[in-house]
C-alpha cells in the first residue's frame, strides 16, 4: 500500500516529496489528491496509519493557512494517535497544536499544555531529536517575548549537542542555526547574523535535512534581513533579500506573507516607485481577502460537519431511548411472566400436594380394606361355625344336654368374640380401620396421646358417655374416667371454658365428617 512509504518516513519527508513533486501552484492540490486517493472509512485501507493520514492533512492546510481545519485535522490526528499509544506521532501532533495556536499577544495556556504533553510523549518513546525541537521551542518562544539575548544564551551553549545528532537529524542543528541568526538580526549584530547564516545553509545538503523547513527557516531570515536593511534605509540590500524572498513565499506562514507585501509597499515608497507600491499594497488587500474568504469557508465546513455531528449525536441518542424503552418492555415483560409462572406454579404445587395427600389416603383405605376382607372372611368363618353349632344342639333329645351345650357355647361366643376384637392389631386398629382419618388428624394435633386414648377421644367426639365406653373398652368407668383425665391434661386446653367433648368437636369438626365414619 502506498500510504505505508511515508508511514515510516518522518512526516516532514513525505511533505518534501509532495512539494519537490511540482510548481508551487499545484503541490498543495497533489498531496490532497494523494490523500483523497485512499479509500473510505480510512480504518479499513490504512488501519493504525490513519493519525499519520490526519497530520499530513493537518500540514497541508497549515501549508494553505487554513488555520482552523489544521487543528481539526491534527486533533483527530491526536485522538487516533492516543488510541493506538503511539507516542511519537502524539508529540508531534501537540507540537503541530501549540504551533498553531501560540500567540505571544495573547494567554497561550492550552498552547503551552500541548506543549508539556509533546514533551511526556517523546520522553515516553525516547525521542532525543524532538525533546531537543521542544528545547528550542522554548527558546523561540523567549526571542517573542522580547528576550533576544537570553534566547542566544540559551541557544549557544548547546550548539554541539544539537550538531551531534546531524547524522540523524539535520533538522535540530538547521533550527537552532535559524534561532541563532535570527537573534542577532533583533539586536542588529549583522555579522554574527551572516556567519551563522553561512552555518545553516551547511546543512542543506545533509541527507536528514528536509528541504521543506531549509526552504522556509532560509525564508523567513532573508525576509528579517530585509526588514533590518529598510529600517537602516539601505534600500538595494533591502531590495536583494525581498527579491530572495518572492520565489519561496509559499513557505511562509500568513502573517510572514502580509509582513512581506508591507515590506515591498515601504520598499517601493522610498525608492519613489509609486505605481509598484500601489500594486503591491493592492496584492496584500487581495491575499488579505483570500485569507479571509478561507477561513470564512472553513468556518462554514466546521459548522456544517458539527450540524452533521449534532445531527447524528441526536440519531444516535434516539436509537439509545428506543432501546432503553424496548429493554424496559422486555424487562417487565419478563417480570409479569415471573410472577404468572410463580403463582402458576404454586398453585400446581399445592395442587400436586393435595393429589399426592389424596393418593397416600387412597393407598392407605385400600391397605385398610384388604386387612378389613381378612378380617370379616374371619367373621363369617366364625359365624358359619356358630350356625353349624346351634343346629347341632337343635338335633340334642336331652333337654340337660342342650342347656349344657348351649351354656358353653355362650361362654365361647364370649371369649371368641372378644378374641376376635383383640386379633391382629388390636382394638385400636380394628377402629381405626373404620376411621382413619379421625385419628390421623389428632395423632398429628395431639402426637403425645397413646392409642387408647387416642380411641377415648373418639368415642367421647362420638358423644358415647363413660359407661359405654368401659363395655367398647372391656374396661371399668372408673378406669375410662381416670384417662380421661389424663387426656385433658395433656392436651391443655382451657377446662373453664370447654369440655372435653367440646373441645374435640369445635376442633375437629371442619377436618372430619362423622357421618363418614359410622360404624
Amino acid at each position: 500500500m502506498v500510504f505505508q512509504w511515508f508511514a515510516a518516513q518522518e512526516t516532514s519527508r513525505f511533505v518534501d516529496y509532495i512539494y519537490e513533486a511540482g510548481d508551487n501552484l499545484q503541490t498543495s492540490e497533489k498531496a490532497q489528491a494523494f490523500l483523497d486517493s485512499i479509500p473510505r472509512p480510512l480504518e479499513d485501507y490504512i488501519d493504525t496509519y490513519v493519525d499519520e493520514y490526519y497530520i499530513i492533512q493537518g500540514l497541508i492546510y497549515g501549508y494553505d493557512n487554513n488555520s482552523i481545519k489544521a487543528i481539526q485535522s491534527f486533533n483527530k490526528a491526536l485522538s487516533y494517535a492516543e488510541k493506538e499509544n503511539d507516542y511519537f506521532n502524539a508529540g508531534y501532533a501537540y507540537i503541530q497544536l501549540f504551533r498553531e495556536l501560540y500567540d505571544p499577544s495573547v494567554d497561550n495556556s492550552l498552547a503551552l499544555s500541548y506543549l508539556d504533553k509533546a514533551k511526556t510523549c517523546f520522553e515516553t518513546c525516547s525521542n532525543i531529536c524532538w525533546l531537543y525541537e521542544i528545547e528550542l521551542i522554548k527558546a523561540y518562544m523567549k526571542y517573542l517575548d522580547g528576550k533576544t539575548i537570553e534566547t542566544i544564551n540559551t541557544i549557544l551553549p548547546n550548539l554541539g549537542k544539537y550538531k551531534a545528532v546531524l547524522d540523524e537529524d539535520a533538522y535540530i542543528y538547521m533550527d537552532a542555526t535559524a534561532r541563532l541568526v535570527l537573534s542577532y538580526i533583533k539586536i542588529d549584530s549583522v555579522t554574527k547574523a551572516q556567519s551563522f547564516y553561512k552555518e545553516f545553509k551547511t546543512t542543506r545538503e545533509l541527507p536528514t535535512a528536509p528541504t521543506y523547513n531549509y526552504r522556509s527557516f532560509s525564508t523567513v531570515i532573508n525576509l528579517e534581513f530585509a526588514d533590518y536593511f529598510l529600517r537602516e534605509q539601505q534600500l538595494d540590500s533591502c531590495k536583494f533579500y525581498l527579491s530572495e524572498v518572492r520565489p519561496d513565499l509559499i513557505y511562509l506562514d500568513k502573517s510572514y506573507v502580509m509582513r512581506y507585501y508591507n515590506m515591498c509597499v515601504d520598499l517601493n515608497r522610498g525608492i519613489k516607485n509609486y505605481d509598484m507600491s500601489d500594486i503591491y499594497l493592492d496584492s496584500l488587500r487581495n491575499y488579505e481577502d483570500e485569507i479571509l474568504q478561507t477561513q470564512l469557508i472553513a468556518t462554514t465546513d466546521i459548522s456544517r460537519s458539527m450540524r452533521l455531528s449534532e445531527d447524528e449525536l441526536k440519531t444516535e441518542r434516539t436509537k439509545r431511548k428506543h432501546n432503553v424503552v424496548l429493554v424496559l418492555i422486555l424487562l417487565m415483560v419478563l417480570i409479569l411472566s415471573s410472577m404468572v409462572y410463580f403463582v402458576f406454579y404454586k398453585k400446581q404445587k399445592k395442587k400436586l400436594h393435595k393429589v399426592s395427600s389424596e393418593v397416600d389416603t387412597l393407598s392407605f383405605v385400600r391397605s385398610n380394606n384388604e386387612q378389613l376382607a381378612l378380617k370379616m372372611h374371619g367373621l363369617e368363618e366364625y359365624l358359619k361355625h356358630l350356625k353349624n353349632e346351634i343346629k347341632d344342639i337343635a338335633t340334642e333329645n336331652s333337654l340337660e344336654d342342650q342347656k349344657t351345650r348351649i351354656k358353653n357355647l355362650y361362654t365361647d361366643i364370649r371369649v371368641n368374640s372378644s378374641a376376635i376384637i383383640d386379633k391382629g392389631e388390636g382394638h385400636f386398629d380394628l377402629v381405626n380401620d373404620l376411621n382413619s382419618r379421625f385419628f390421623s388428624e389428632v395423632s398429628k394435633l395431639h402426637p403425645e396421646l397413646n392409642k387408647t386414648e387416642i380411641i377415648i377421644c373418639y368415642y367421647v367426639y362420638l358423644e358415647f358417655t363413660n359407661k359405654e365406653i368401659s363395655v367398647f373398652l372391656n374396661s371399668s368407668i372408673r378406669s375410662v374416667e381416670s384417662r380421661r383425665y389424663r387426656i385433658v391434661k395433656k392436651i391443655g386446653f382451657d377446662r373453664e371454658k370447654f369440655t372435653l367433648a367440646e373441645y374435640l368437636c369445635s376442633v375437629f369438626s371442619d377436618k372430619v365428617n362423622i357421618d363418614n365414619y359410622n360404624i
